[in-house]
C-alpha cells in the first residue's frame, strides 16, 4: 500500500486508488478467447470529477484490519488515511470477484481491541495423545492437561506475553509466544487434578516445545469506527 494513494473527491465523496499500474489493461478468458480492454483509471477518474475539489488522502502505513483472511478476494477490509487535519477510515469491499474494488470513506478512528486469548486444543489434544497414549498417559488425563492449558491462557492479559513478530493469514488475529512463566501456571492448576509424575511429564513436553507454532496463543482483534472529534454526533461503528 506504500506506493498507492487516495484521490478523493470532497464534493462528490467519492474516493479512487491510485496506483502504478492504473494504466495496466485488463484481460478476460471468454471460452478459450482472450481479449483486452485498456484502462487507465487515474484518467477515469479525473474526468468524471472535472472541474470538482479534490485532495490526496495519505495512506497510514500499518492501518489496515478486516476479519477476512488476506486471500479472500471478496469481503471488506478497513484502513486509516487522512489530508493532514482531518482523519478517516476508508471502508474497501468487494461484493463478487468480477467487481471491481469499492471504496466507502467514514470519518472517525479505528479502535481496536484484543480479546478472546485461546490455543489450538485439538491440534495440541492430538500431538499429546501422539506423543504420549496410550502407554505413559491415558488420554482423559491428557484432556486435563489441556483444558487447564487452556483455561490458563484464555485468563492471561496480552501484554504479559512476547507477541510473535509475524502475521498470520487473518489480519484481525495475533498471536504471542508461551513462556515458562504459563507452563508454572497450568502446573499449577493441573496439581489439582493429576499426580505430581504425569503433571511433570506433561510440563517437560510443553517446555520443550514453546518455540513450536502449535503451543502459540492467539488473540483476536475486535475492532470498531470512533467518530468523536469528526464534527459530527459522536457514535461507534463496531465491526
Amino acid at each position: 500500500m506504500t506506493k498507492k494513494h487516495l484521490i478523493r473527491c470532497i464534493e462528490c465523496s467519492e474516493l479512487g486508488l491510485l496506483s502504478p499500474v492504473d494504466q495496466s489493461p485488463e484481460y478476460d478468458n471468454d471460452q478459450g478467447e482472450w481479449s483486452v480492454t485498456e484502462r487507465d483509471d487515474k484518467a477515469a477518474f479525473l474526468e468524471r470529477h472535472q472541474g470538482h475539489r479534490l485532495e490526496e488522502l495519505q495512506i497510514i502505513e500499518d492501518s489496515a484490519i478486516s476479519h477476512e483472511d488476506y486471500g479472500e478476494p471478496v469481503g471488506a477490509s478497513y484502513f486509516e488515511a487522512t489530508n493532514g487535519q482531518e482523519r478517516f477510515v476508508v471502508k474497501r469491499f468487494r461484493k463478487s470477484v468480477s467487481d471491481p474494488q469499492g471504496y466507502e470513506l467514514i470519518p472517525g478512528k479505528l479502535h481496536r481491541t484484543l480479546v478472546e486469548l485461546h490455543v489450538d486444543e485439538r491440534a495440541i489434544l492430538k500431538e499429546l495423545e501422539e506423543a504420549f497414549s496410550p502407554r505413559r498417559l491415558s488420554l482423559d488425563k491428557i484432556r486435563v492437561y489441556v483444558k487447564q492449558l487452556e483455561e490458563t491462557v484464555s485468563a492471561l492479559d496480552p501484554g504479559e506475553l512476547e507477541a510473535v513478530p509475524f502475521e498470520g493469514h487473518n489480519p484481525s488475529v495475533r498471536y504471542f509466544y508461551l513462556d515458562e512463566g504459563v507452563v508454572d501456571r497450568v502446573s499449577e492448576r493441573a496439581f489439582q487434578h493429576l499426580c505430581r509424575a504425569d503433571v511433570k511429564i506433561l510440563d517437560a513436553f510443553l517446555r520443550e516445545n514453546l518455540a513450536d507454532d502449535l503451543f502459540m496463543a492467539a488473540g483476536r482483534i475486535r475492532f470498531r469506527v470512533d467518530s468523536d472529534g469528526c464534527n459530527q454526533p459522536s457514535k461507534h461503528r463496531a465491526f
